[in-house]
């Protein structure tokens, strides 16, 4: 009958770096997370440079990332705004990875834009010519207002409401066209440019036209030809 014999190892010599390795792997283990921190760090630069030229006082609040959240360490991150997205009010930011691991989130963010915008300062009625006493500044968040608000005082002034307005409401820039500078039968001066050299003719307009837009003009040598109509009452030809 077979017998066995015990074989005793000492496993002093194999403890201290057993107990080495554990305790030198336990920051390499945790270093290889992304600190949560970072994300909304770089969200917030990217934040402050993105609305350091807006039209008025800018304010943002980020949203809380998930604290259960655990992502690969990342050496560089991009951020951007997702399409369909706008950099006001309730939105969102794209935050990923390019270099370290592969990985993207989504940042929630609510931005406030304080500005001076263009109000009725009383009822206004449709074909009605804009004057100072007409409008009224006021003071709101871009966010809470129409995309097409007017917040230059000169984008109204001179030009003609296409509908009615009430009193308090924020003038947009769809309601508004610029006035008729060239009237029909009008005698106007004909400005023709090309290759850095101007001449200059007579003509008669055949139509209205505001300014910026493109009217007819029959010359004096009874050719018509088209340009845009300027403020002066000078139809420019040519670039």
């Amino acid at each position: 009958m077979a017998t066995c014999t015990p074989i005793i190892i000492d496993m002093k010599p194999f403890i201290l770096p057993i107990l080495l390795a554990l305790v030198c792997s336990g920051p390499a283990l945790a270093a290889q997370k992304q600190d949560l921190t970072a994300i909304q760090r770089m969200a917030r630069n990217w934040l402050d440079q993105s609305l350091a030229n807006s039209p008025g006082i800018a304010s943002y609040q980020l949203g809380a990332l998930d604290s259960g959240l655990r992502l690969d360490a990342c050496r560089d991150m991009q951020v951007s705004l997702p399409p369909g997205y706008r950099l006001i009010g309730k939105t969102m930011l794209r935050i990923q990875c390019i270099d370290g691991a592969s990985w993207s989130i989504s940042q929630p963010v609510q931005v406030s834009i304080n500005v001076t915008y263009i109000a009725a300062a009383r009822p206004l009625a449709a074909n009605h010519e804009i004057t100072d006493g007409d409008i009224n500044p006021q003071q709101g968040d871009l966010a809470n207002l129409p995309g097409s608000v007017i917040l230059d005082p000169a984008q109204a002034l001179g030009r003609t409401l296409n509908s009615s307005v009430a009193a308090g409401n924020p003038l947009r820039q769809e309601m508004l066209r610029s006035p008729v500078v060239i009237q029909q039968h009008q005698k106007v001066r004909v400005l023709f440019r090309a290759d850095g050299i101007e001449v200059m003719n007579e003509g008669t307009a055949l139509a209205n036209a505001q300014e910026g837009q493109p009217v007819r003009v029959k010359i004096s040598n009874g050719q018509t030809i088209q340009g845009i109509a300027r403020a002066n009452g000078t139809v420019e030809v040519g670039n």
